[in-house]
């Protein structure tokens, strides 16, 4: 396959180091549009940068019928997963089969080596090196308005996340692996497992995330805006939107967890115990969201995810759970934003 030739590699480091070369030695490119002015251009709505308080989001959703109705929807689903996470706790404390569910025999197989998972990433970084130049080069030859930094910040998370499923497919193709080797039915019962463990760590990853919410407040932190939170809650324009949700809800789950679980979980698993595997897993899956409050709560989910795999032997599972985490929380949020607009 062309990714397993070390020229494929070489030529694209030389391309890196000739475009980087001549970045450096060439004259320099006028300064970026800032995010704040094209902010101020665009007409935002910078009232949205500030939070707002939980009686008068209640107070405009009362007048706004169709907002509250989404409310109610979100908040209804929110409620019943930690309700039904906590009744899924207790009832296997009671049943004393909490102990249980470390104990099941692993359904993964020894697939991936170190070595390829560092040729996976030196792919990746590598590809991930010439984005800049891409970008110029789309703002001259194809559509100036990509010069607009959150357009070009969605677009091009969009085509790293295609690029990660383009080449781990690729990569496990040649050697005949699937997201998991079963039945459409055996398919369905294993995202619905995920599902149901997805239920049962709700209420702790929602507590840790309130928790450490709580904490900061009394400390008087505040942390810096995210991307995809300025993406969602400050962009004025629809289709901007629209895209950061289809990269939130469809194609962003699908790379993570290709990557995430399906590769360097699965690497790890190879080399370490279950829990060592999941905890490295789940960090680095943290630290590449950026997420300085959700870091912990990310850790967490991250695990319950590699657990999922593991336990259920089929990626669909974790795929599913992370498509319905990333939708509810995309959904809550905009209904908010929707709201405090209004």
């Amino acid at each position: 396959m062309w990714f397993q030739r070390r020229s494929v590699y070489i030529g694209l480091g030389l391309v890196a180091l000739l475009a980087y070369a001549r970045l450096w030695t060439g004259p320099k490119p006028a300064a970026p549009v800032s995010s704040s002015a094209l902010t101020h251009s665009l007409g935002d709505d910078t009232s949205l940068e500030h939070p707002i308080e939980m009686r008068e989001l209640l107070a405009r959703a009362s007048s706004r019928p169709h907002l509250m109705r989404w409310l109610s929807l979100w908040t209804a689903m929110i409620t019943l997963l930690g309700l039904g996470g906590i009744c899924l706790n207790v009832r296997a404390v009671w049943r004393r089969s909490l102990i249980r569910l470390f104990r099941y025999r692993s359904r993964l197989e020894v697939f991936w080596s170190f070595r390829e998972v560092a040729q996976l990433i030196a792919l990746l970084l590598l590809v991930l090196s010439l984005l800049p130049f891409v970008h110029l080069s789309a703002i001259v030859w194809v559509w100036s308005e990509l010069a607009d930094p959150r357009l070009w910040a969605v677009i091009s998370m969009l085509a790293v996340d295609s690029l990660v499923i383009l080449f781990i497919w690729g990569f496990a193709a040649a050697k005949g692996w699937r997201l998991g080797r079963k039945p459409s039915a055996s398919r369905a019962v294993a995202i619905g497992q995920g599902l149901v463990s997805y239920a049962a760590m709700f209420p702790w990853i929602a507590g840790l995330l309130w928790l450490i919410i709580r904490t900061c407040q009394q400390l008087h932190i505040e942390p810096p805006i995210e991307p995809i939170h300025e993406l969602l809650f400050l962009e004025p324009r629809r289709s901007v939107v629209v895209l950061t949700v289809v990269l939130a809800c469809v194609v962003g789950p699908v790379a993570e967890e290709l990557f995430f679980r399906g590769v360097v979980f699965r690497a790890l698993r190879s080399q370490a115990s279950r829990l060592v595997a999941m905890l490295i897993s789940g960090g680095l899956f943290a630290a590449v969201h950026t997420n300085l409050i959700g870091f912990l709560p990310i850790v967490v989910l991250g695990c319950l995810l590699a657990d999922v795999y593991e336990r259920t032997g089929s990626l669909w599972s974790s795929i599913a759970v992370h498509m319905v985490h990333n939708t509810l929380l995309v959904g809550l949020g905009l209904t908010i934003r929707a709201l405090a607009a209004s």
